[in-house]
């Protein structure tokens, strides 16, 4: 099995063969194994066909076949064109290997041309195929990226880090959009975030300006129309008192040692960390004054547990405005009751049941 490769946007006009026909296409997304093609008349899954571009004026062919077809409906409802997908063969004769060395040089061009990491989106959409695309095309241009497919999820997201925009379908189960941007005009955190609303159903604008939302884009649409509105936007007014201070893994630095660190340092921010789920610490001065988790926990169960993961990403950033103080939790204190907990759990220990069906603690049989 094929492992899955980055697929990169690009405008190149495809030369199609099938059934003795030809005809010319517009691809829409290239990668090492295959690439998609516009065309509102697709071939049947399974069709082989020969391929033939020209990048460097240059005839590339090779032969490939038809793996899945997306239709008109279906692509409405995922934001993008109708088409068809085409995996490339394994190359067996040397036109194959001309193509794949061809291919191999745009995407290596395409990825290398790509920007580091800039402003931060999150995209919400119930389509997992929609995310991916997404994704990968705003990646692409420069955006680093966080998916997710409920509303909830979505203003999760926005808490653990705060975004320069979001990009949010109005059909978002547990939340719709509507909500989503309701809940986040009543948070003083999310609140001046620009949102950009999409939706196939063109009576959704009027509600989706009602409830805040800066944009609409009507499905389907293009991934460069998304990324120059979501650019604009981004940048039209970027929060100057909100950086990023410090990023890295807890395979580098444990949580504990990290949190030991900016309570010494009396720092002020919210940490974000992202690993089992998603979760964030806001600190300040040094000492934990809330706590959130994309699973709801309460925030002392939130923080004993942060306390237990060893592998993860971490980012400190500072956030305009007052922190919403609902604990003063002592650092220090925090990682002191956590060793007691461990310490606790780890001295019982168990026994195999018993014919009479009771489980013998070591710790009250040693007393005995």
């Amino acid at each position: 099995m094929r492992r899955k490769a980055d697929r990169y946007t690009m405008d190149l006009p495809v030369e199609l063969f099938a059934h003795g026909q030809r005809r010319w296409v517009a691809l829409e997304d290239l990668s090492r194994c295959g690439m998609f093609l516009q065309t509102l008349e697709p071939l049947e899954i399974g069709t082989k066909v020969l391929i033939a571009i020209a990048p460097d004026g240059c005839r590339l062919v090779t032969t490939a076949r038809v793996t899945h077809v997306l239709a008109a409906e279906e692509a409405a409802t995922l934001g993008r064109h109708p088409g068809m997908g085409i995996e490339f063969r394994q190359p067996i004769d040397p036109a194959d290997h001309l193509f794949m060395i061809g291919v191999e040089r745009l995407v290596r061009d395409k990825r290398a041309t790509a920007p580091e990491p800039g402003a931060h989106i999150v995209i919400g959409d119930p389509d997992t195929r929609l995310l991916e695309r997404m994704s990968s095309s705003l990646g692409e241009a420069g955006f680093s990226v966080t998916t997710a497919a409920t509303g909830m999820a979505v203003l999760a997201a926005c808490l653990c880090r705060i975004p320069d925009v979001v990009l949010l379908d109005r059909s978002l189960p547990v939340l719709d959009g509507l909500r989503v941007l309701e809940a986040m005009a009543h948070d003083p955190r999310l609140a001046a975030i620009p949102v950009i609303m999409m939706s196939a159903v063109q009576t959704d604008i009027g509600p989706a300006f009602d409830r805040g939302a800066i944009d609409f884009v009507s499905k389907p649409f293009t991934t460069n129309e998304v990324i120059v509105r979501a650019r604009r936007l981004a940048y039209a007014s970027p929060r100057a008192n909100d950086r990023v201070i410090l990023r890295g893994t807890l395979a580098d630095i444990a949580l504990p040692a990290l949190l030991t660190m900016l309570e010494m340092e009396r720092k002020t921010g919210r940490l974000a960390l992202t690993g089992e789920h998603v979760a964030w610490l806001d600190i300040e001065e040094g000492r934990i004054v809330s706590a959130g988790s994309s699973r709801d926990t309460d925030a002392q169960t939130t923080m004993m547990s942060l306390l237990d993961w060893t592998s993860g990403t971490f980012e400190l950033s500072s956030i305009a405005g007052p922190h919403n103080s609902e604990l003063a939790v002592s650092i220090r204190h925090l990682l002191l009751d956590h060793a007691q907990h461990v310490d606790e759990s780890s001295r019982i220990i168990r026994l195999p049941v018993r014919p009479s069906g009771r489980v013998l603690d070591l710790d009250a049989a040693r007393a005995c």
